[in-house]
């Protein structure tokens, strides 16, 4: 038998010479479409399997999810949004136009803001505001995130619902309710789509950086890196978080070092390593602030991302009209940006007068109504407080960082600005206990440095006044930082 099976391979080597090249190049053939459909494979997976049953479809479906998470790709272009037509609960034909209004004028607000890509209305317009209708939408549009809503009418009010999806994980992470009186069609319109925009975007942000969170690093390419670098600053604020962000953003320049975002980004972080006294050499870390803000400004003047880091760092650096300028233009060029909005706030409240104060208020209590559940409330209701104190309210600003304490219990420099609050209002033994929960988080930052700081970012003693007046009046303060 081995005798026959070797003659008959000698007598027919050229046969199986060629059917080996064959299988091989099916193989190679075969693992090229798997690699270019993958993708494709992977969103159309989704749909409904005809024949399939339900567990064994459930278990694919949840199995799906978890490959996700770790094939989906991180790249350096825009986060793609598909909007959908919004549905109608109604058969009222004008309540369609109601709902097909809001979804376009989402889509023309959304368009020039940068980074997203949207879906164009006479794409997604076509598909019906269904499970299959969203998919195809989807699919046509390679979209990361697709927006649905209804719309419901009650005489002349209105309820609309708009969902987020992460397509990617085919799950819902933001939802909001809008309830409005019908009395000025086009403006109902206006105003719902530009809440729903705004907050989206930080969704949107939040999402992307939750996902280069749980990415190894070796899978990121630089945009990737710098959405992980945020994650610590969107989710949970801490010392570690920061050291790690700034190793990520310094790899992000090695990778991409004409790309000014991730210079940006790190130039932010060193300036908060200042006013957290958390650098080793203070001089040396201003410096290099300065120089790596100055970098990216150079390479994108016009950079949202770079133009709000930008007003971080110079405020920081004492620069405030510069600052304020660097935020108004972020915001001309992309008005429903609420953490450019915020930025701008902040230093307002910080740095000008009562007039600017009660700007920064407006502000914020704009970014609070359009998007109470942004990841940026907790630092909000901290920049709130300071325009509180600025315009004499110390009790409305204890409340307010208390509340932003609730959101970020490691943002420190809550407490300083209750104690000084605490000692205007006469309630030293506060004071002390806010100073000593500032200790417990962050030894690095003491009551002087925190007034060396706020002195910097002011300018003046007398701008300062508002915040540093309470700690130096019951001597909380080193004799020596007063003057």
């Amino acid at each position: 038998m081995i005798d026959q099976v070797a003659k008959f391979l000698v007598d027919n080597v050229l046969l199986i010479t060629a059917a080996a090249s064959l299988i091989s190049l099916l193989g190679m053939g075969y693992s090229a479409m798997r690699s270019a459909f993958s993708p494709m494979m992977r969103r159309t997976a989704k749909l409904p399997v005809a024949g399939t049953e339900d567990l064994a479809r459930n278990t694919q479906i949840e199995s799906r999810k978890e490959l996700a998470l770790a094939a989906r790709p991180i790249h350096d272009e825009h986060v793609s949004l598909a909007v959908l037509r919004f549905e109608s609960l109604s058969s009222n034909e004008d309540d369609q136009y109601i709902a097909s209004g809001i979804a376009s004028e989402i889509i023309a607000l959304v368009t020039p803001v940068p980074d997203i890509r949207v879906s164009p209305r006479t794409s997604t317009f076509q598909w019906q505001n269904d499970e299959a209708g969203v998919h195809q939408a989807i699919e046509q549009f390679n979209a990361n995130f697709a927006l649905t809503g209804s719309l419901q009418r009650m005489r002349e009010r209105i309820r609309v619902i708009a969902r987020l999806t992460d397509v990617g994980t085919d799950s819902t992470v933001w939802t909001q309710t809008y309830n409005r009186e019908l009395e000025d069609l086009f403006e109902v319109q206006h105003e719902i789509a530009r809440s729903i925009v705004a907050a989206i975007l930080g969704q949107v942000r939040l999402t992307e950086s939750a996902l280069a969170k749980r990415t190894p690093d070796r899978q990121l390419d630089a945009w990737g890196l710098l959405q992980k670098a945020y994650h610590f600053w969107l989710t949970n604020f801490s010392i570690e978080g920061m050291t790690d962000a700034i190793g990520y953003l310094r790899r992000a320049i090695e990778l991409a070092p004409d790309y000014p975002a991730p210079r940006a980004a790190l130039a932010m972080l060193f300036a908060q390593q200042m006013t957290t006294r958390v650098c080793e050499d203070y001089d040396a870390v201003a410096v290099e602030a300065s120089e790596m803000i100055e970098q990216a400004y150079r390479l994108a003047p016009n950079d949202i991302d770079v133009l709000e880091n930008a007003g971080v760092v110079w405020q920081n650096l004492g620069a405030s009209e510069r600052a304020i300028a660097a935020l108004r233009h972020g915001i001309e060029l992309a008005p429903l940006n609420l953490i450019s909005r915020g930025y701008l706030a902040m230093t307002l409240g910080f740095t000008g007068d009562d007039a600017d104060a009660r700007e920064a208020k407006q502000l914020l209590e704009e970014n609070l109504e359009i998007a109470p559940k942004h990841p940026s409330v907790p630092y909000w209701r901290f920049f709130m407080a300071v325009t509180e104190q600025k315009l004499g309210n110390y009790e409305e600003s204890v409340q307010l960082c208390t509340r932003s304490l609730q959101g970020q219990p490691y943002w420190v420099h809550n407490y300083f600005l209750m104690a000084n609050a605490h000692c205007v209002l006469g309630n030293t033994a506060a004071a002390e206990r806010d100073l000593a929960s500032a200790a417990a988080i962050n030894p690095y930052l003491t009551p002087q440095l925190y007034v060396a700081n706020v002195m910097r970012i002011c300018g003046s003693n007398v701008v300062a006044g508002a915040f540093v007046r309470g700690l130096l009046q019951y001597d909380l303060v080193l004799e020596g930082v007063r003057t």
